[in-house]
């Protein structure tokens, strides 16, 4: 078995790019049965990724069909994937889940991302004994490179960087009214962060009104429904929309009717969905100040440099980690093959007595309890060498081990006794 990756970020791909693969998670993954094919995907605001344990040609294979149906040609798009393998699969997985991969450095929110997916996986029944080890192991990683460093402190999420961005182009926001468009995590966020700096009043909607009553109770608020979206882009000074919409919930006539209504008040709209809520061509109408997740990269603060400080502590743990889990995979996947190899070596060992004592009936019990005995250490003696070489090289084909396998009946070495009668 495998391990492999192949994904898209912040990093490798613009939003324009990354949106097209959004909601890749909630698709069936082609070929993943939880056998002969595990699969974990892994879908954020600023990553696509897809992890699988397996023959290599066909998690590729299985990759390349998911995008075929969603009409994405992988040969296309191959320039933003990046594709890793073995430990350097392992070795990205903990520094996602550590924050040191994420757009905003160190940030928390990603390690329940990870574990939503990873259990996700598990209830459709895609993973099985090696990502349920690789994943399992990711979030203890993640947790304690959050414990033994200060990678995580003073909190920076992109929530919390949308209200910092507001306040850089409004200053204060105490005297200022917020629309909060969606109501999922990223939504309750922006929700505390908004709360935390003294915005005056807080308005929700989403599709689901309940959901949004459900966030103005919890931050005293107030649920409106879609049908006022109009009226509050209108009325608030900062919008912040982070749905789960296939397509943009806000076009560019809707918001130049908005603007003209508002003579020359500036609205701030943070548009943190992937894919977008709010149709890019908005950027050119006068007095609208409109960012995307990719904004982010330019929002740059002393806490995150303070986070950066703490990366080399963070690699070394990781490092550590990773080599620590390869070497406990590598045994554990070679298991199988020792077992099988004891009980071949033990049954040759059983014939090969067998038809030396029938050969030399006249040996005493004595004799041949010495003989056993003798058989069993240099078996003992082999076996060590063998199954030293498994661990070393890790999994191998059922092949590869036919030729390990000694046949004993042929090897002096083993029975050195056998013509000694």
């Amino acid at each position: 078995m495998s391990l492999i990756v192949f994904g898209l970020n912040h990093n490798s791909a613009p939003v324009a790019i990354r949106e097209k693969l959004a909601h890749l998670n909630e698709m069936t993954i082609p070929e993943a049965d939880g056998i002969k094919l595990e699969a974990v995907p892994l879908c954020t605001c600023n990553r696509v990724e897809l992890y699988y344990s397996g023959c290599i040609k066909d998690a590729r294979a299985s990759f390349i069909e998911l995008l075929a149906r969603k009409n994405l040609k992988y040969a296309s798009l191959k320039e933003y994937f990046y594709e890793f393998q073995g430990k350097d699969c392992i070795e990205h997985l903990f520094k996602v889940s550590s924050g040191l991969d994420s757009m905003i450095f160190g940030e928390n929110q990603i390690l329940h991302q990870i574990k939503s997916s990873y259990q996700d996986a598990v209830k459709k029944q895609m993973v099985r004994k090696e990502l349920h080890c690789l994943f399992q192991k990711t979030l203890e990683v993640g947790k304690r490179v959050r414990s033994e460093t200060l990678i995580s402190s003073n909190r920076v999420s992109i929530a919390s960087a949308a209200v910092e961005l507001a306040e850089e182009v409004f200053g204060p926001i105490n005297n200022s009214q917020a629309l909060i468009i969606g109501a999922g995590e990223i939504a309750n966020l922006v929700a505390v962060h908004m709360r935390e700096h003294g915005v005056k009043r807080m308005f929700f909607i989403n599709r689901t009104q309940s959901k949004a009553q459900e966030l103005a109770t919890r931050f005293k608020g107030e649920a409106c429904s879609l049908d006022c979206l109009q009226n509050l882009l209108f009325q608030c000074d900062i919008v912040i929309s982070s749905t789960s919409s296939a397509e943009p919930i806000i076009s560019q006539s809707t918001m130049r009717e908005v603007m003209k209504r508002r003579k020359n008040r500036t609205l701030f709209a943070f548009d943190i969905a992937v894919p977008r809520d709010i149709e890019p061509e908005c950027r050119v109408i006068d007095n609208l100040v409109l960012y995307d997740v990719d904004g982010l990269k330019n929002v740059v603060n002393e806490n995150l440099n303070h986070r950066k400080l703490e990366s080399e502590k963070a690699t070394k743990i990781i490092s550590n980690e990773v080599c620590d889990f390869v070497e406990a995979l590598r045994e554990k996947l070679v298991i199988p093959h020792i077992q099988r190899l004891k009980e071949h070596a033990k049954q040759q060992c059983i014939s090969e007595l067998e038809k030396f004592f029938n050969q030399h009936p006249e040996l005493s019990p004595e004799l041949k309890e010495a003989c056993e005995k003798h058989s069993r250490q240099l078996a003992s003696k082999w076996l060590h060498k063998q199954i030293t070489m498994l661990k070393q090289q890790g999994p191998v084909s059922a092949e590869d081990l036919e030729c390990l396998t000694l046949d004993l009946s042929s090897c002096k070495d083993i029975l050195p006794f056998r013509n000694a009668v």
